[in-house]
């Protein structure tokens, strides 16, 4: 299968392979021998395919793999030898058999690489060092002033990275590359944030100054989008095609992902949700515009309501304990907060019609007298009863999530990006394999 665009193909949640029953279509360039070029991207892409296939059945046979994919069964064998002899595939235990010699299972062997996730905040920064399997080995929080020093940001991320690994006993050849998220607009092609209004910054590269730093490959994406990265490589949207991840808390953030890839606009600030105006002339937002969903119904606009009917300022510490006494005031900030929140997303489900909506972020600990009303108002509210077929979703909250986020984004382009050359970040890829490459060959001209 070839890919729809070039652009689709770099996206790090878009896989290349997007339907897995159909093989990579196989079309030898013109002329009696393939180019090393051409020959090096078909392989990877038929070893991409391959190790997506493995990475979502868990465990999976040979035989199973050649009549998925399509591809000969001697090819199946050579790539997946390869990748064996390289350690990124293990053989698991034998599949149970129906007569004959029972087939051995195949999986990925989460400790063959890993990668590193960061989260930039205001404050400081998360950082994690996760397996193939997403599962985190180790984490660390960083205080510090971020908001308007993109300087004391890249230090930071270097400093906190390199300790991370040295505190997690990684071995510098199994480190695959950092991910970095972080709210604002993202040119994610050249890992620039083009703007943050919560840290305040304009016009700043990320990625091209930690990879000097690090001498690693380094993601660079917005927040929330990452998130919705790490629901499609393993969560709660691992099989749908169009969803929309929701974060609820300080800020209100949202990922639209349209047939499987991430929707980012032209400048790559999509998702704003929080600053769509809906109140004119109401609170002022930290944006600096008036009226903004986030300034109306985000966790500082309930708090600061709340400390109204007090009478006093109400950290988020008390604002959870008087929800969890029932105080009849909170309770109905709270709820009209969730109300108000829930029609604007009602609004967004009519507009988008996703097949899934994942509620997260640190406002779900408010609880159902925060969540119920949103629910509610999807399905109650949105046009031609859309809401009432949406599957919701709505995921308990830590910190380190974000950072888990930003570390997918590694796992997605080392898997799934297909590379012409040495420089391929893929976890596959050496820099020549002339028996993988005949046997690909001789496979695409027999097809």
């Amino acid at each position: 299968m070839e890919h729809e665009n070039t652009e689709a193909s770099l996206q790090p949640e878009a896989s290349p392979n997007p339907d897995f029953g159909t093989a990579i279509k196989r079309e030898p360039a013109k002329g009696s021998n393939l180019t090393r070029v051409s020959r090096s991207l078909l392989r990877d892409n038929n070893v991409s395919l391959l190790m997506e296939l493995v990475r979502r059945a868990g465990s999976i046979s040979r035989a199973d793999l050649a009549r998925m994919s399509h591809l000969s069964a001697p090819a199946v064998s050579t790539i997946i030898d390869q990748l064996l002899k390289r350690g990124i595939l293990v053989e698991a235990t034998l599949a149970p058999s129906s007569g004959g010699r029972p087939p051995v299972l195949l999986r990925i062997d989460p400790k063959a690489g890993y990668v590193v996730g960061i989260k930039l905040r205001g404050d400081g920064l998360t950082t994690v060092v996760c397996d193939l399997d997403t599962a985190i080995v180790y984490s660390a929080e960083r205080y510090l002033p971020l908001v308007g020093d993109p300087v004391a940001a890249i230090e930071a991320i270097e400093s906190e990275t390199r300790q991370a690994l040295r505190n997690a006993k990684i071995a510098p050849s199994k480190v695959l590359g950092v991910g970095v998220g972080l709210s604002g607009a993202i040119e994610t092609r050249s890992g620039v944030c083009k703007f943050s209004h919560l840290l305040q910054w304009s016009d700043v590269a990320l990625a091209k100054p930690l990879r000097e730093r690090l001498g690693l490959p380094v993601w660079v994406e917005n927040d929330v989008n990452a998130l919705a990265v790490a629901e499609k490589w393993a969560g709660d949207a691992l099989t749908t095609n169009d969803f929309l991840t929701l974060t609820v808390g300080r800020g209100i953030g949202l990922a639209i992902v349209v047939n499987r890839s991430l929707y980012r606009g032209a400048h790559g600030a999509s998702g704003e949700f929080g600053h769509m105006i809906v109140e004119p002339g109401g609170p002022k937002c930290e944006c600096g515009r008036f009226g903004c969903l986030e300034a109306i119904v985000g966790e500082g606009a309930i708090r600061r309501r709340i400390g109204e009917r007090k009478g006093r300022e109400i950290s988020r510490d008390e604002m959870q304990m008087l929800i969890e006494m029932e105080d009849g005031a909170t309770l109905e900030v709270v709820e009209s907060a969730g109300r108000k929140l829930g029609l604007a997303v009602a609004n967004l489900v009519t507009l988008l019609n996703p097949e899934l909506l994942i509620i997260c972020g640190e406002g779900t600990s408010l609880g159902a007298v925060f969540l119920d009303p949103i629910v509610d108002a999807v399905h109650d509210q949105t046009y031609a009863d859309l809401g009432r077929d949406i599957d919701i979703k709505i995921q308990s909250w830590g910190d380190e999530a974000w950072a888990v986020g930003a570390a997918t984004l590694v796992l997605r382009e080392l898997f799934n990006l297909p590379g012409s050359d040495d420089r391929s970040p893929a976890i596959w890829h050496r820099e020549d394999d002339e028996l993988l490459d005949e046997t690909i060959e001789r496979d695409l001209q027999r097809g």
